[in-house]
């Protein structure tokens, strides 16, 4: 199969569970995505952003020593778009993300890579 419906998206992932994190690395690449950073803890987005620029974020919000809130709040500020992918119910975000796009695991891949080409707005507009 040759869709790559996020092709050229540049994507982080935020997941502390090692096996979690290599899925969904093989899934997003196999849809055309470029994993630019795992982290099983909260990354720096401004070195990230030095190194090129960030398209997405799938963050888990629960990273066993700690919550991944901070790296999303910093990817809001940026405007840069990110899915949760979480165990926890979205009920338990705080007020100012809540509303943010949320998946519970074990989530259908299809799913991932649906919700974030529609985020990122990858394959919508060849024309951009």
């Amino acid at each position: 199969m040759t869709m790559t419906p996020l092709a050229g998206c540049r994507i982080v992932i935020v997941e502390d569970d090692y096996y979690q994190a290599q899925d969904s690395k093989q899934m997003l690449e196999g849809a055309g995505a470029q994993v630019i950073a795992i982290a099983a803890t909260v990354p720096d987005l401004d070195a990230l952003l030095r190194q090129g620029r960030v398209d997405a974020g799938l963050i888990d919000i629960n990273l066993g020593h700690g919550l991944s809130l901070d790296f999303a709040r910093a990817l809001q500020r940026s405007a840069i778009p990110f899915l949760f992918l979480t165990g926890y119910d979205a009920g338990i975000l705080p007020e100012d993300l809540a509303g943010s796009p949320c998946l519970s695991k074990p989530a259908d891949s299809d799913r991932v890579i649906a919700e974030l080409g529609r985020l990122t707005g990858a394959g919508a507009g060849a024309g951009t």
